[in-house]
């Protein structure tokens, strides 16, 4: 996907999402169990605003820093609205091979960073509003297969390393073969492994293979439930320790 329909993708996500809180802001969100609704706004929000300031700026700006939403529910989906849009427009009209800071463990500090680092977080949260609702309202619409395959990568190459490291990880070991059935995006992992060598893009025999769309492999990895069970062959205990690691 290129990268401007990547946003324009995003857009809706990021729309999507709102609409689902609105309907019930003091709706718990499972897969984000110490917020309700109008929480999941107010951190998107916030991650907007931080996100757009980075990117005009170039430089670091802390977490801590960032724009607190509005303590009057009324005014919330106005706020978060406005950062979206802003948001929107800068990383658009901004040149993605221009450099700014990020997080990014693999030192990719380019704005097209910080447009795929949106476009994979506002469509999961976009899902787990829309899962809230659930039985209210319909299930939750899958990720787009291209922003599912993108933040896999995402996931594999700069998150896995570091939650792999974590001392608390126990039992979560052998080999990983990750295949979306609707797309091209196929990966290996070894879990025994520390390092930035963890996962690797292709085909490869392995103790535990999981099959499913590219929407449902990354809903899979970041510990939610995918709409269809993901098919799974060889070693079941090393998807079931999967639990362990939180993102």
């Amino acid at each position: 996907m290129a990268e401007l329909d990547l946003l324009t993708t995003t857009g809706a996500d990021g729309r999507d999402l709102l609409a689902a809180a609105e309907a019930d802001w003091s709706r718990p969100i499972p897969h984000c169990p110490d917020w309700d609704a109008a929480e999941l706004v107010a951190h998107m929000g916030g991650i907007l605003a931080w996100m757009a300031q980075i990117v005009t700026t170039g430089e670091r700006v802390s977490r801590r820093d960032r724009e607190t939403a509005p303590a009057d529910r009324g005014e919330l989906a106005g706020w978060y609205s406005a950062h979206l849009d802003r948001t929107l427009e800068i990383l658009t009209s901004t040149d993605p091979e221009t450099q700014t800071w990020t997080f990014s463990s693999r030192g990719d500090d380019r704005v097209g960073w910080w447009r795929r680092r949106l476009a994979v977080e506002l469509a999961i949260h976009r899902w787990d509003a829309q899962h809230a609702a659930v039985p209210a309202g319909p299930p939750p619409r899958p990720l787009d297969g291209d922003i599912a395959a993108a933040g896999i990568e995402e996931f594999l190459i700069e998150f896995l390393p570091g939650l792999l490291a974590a001392d608390t990880i126990d039992g979560l070991t052998g080999t990983l073969h990750l295949h979306a059935t609707d797309g091209e995006s196929e990966w290996w992992v070894d879990l025994d492994t520390r390092g930035d060598s963890v996962a690797v893009p292709g085909h490869a025999k392995a103790d535990t293979a999981l099959r499913g769309t590219r929407s449902d492999l990354l809903l899979w990895l970041t510990n939610r439930e995918p709409s269809d069970p993901l098919e799974v062959l060889g070693r079941a205990d090393v998807a079931a320790q999967w639990a362990q690691l939180r993102r």
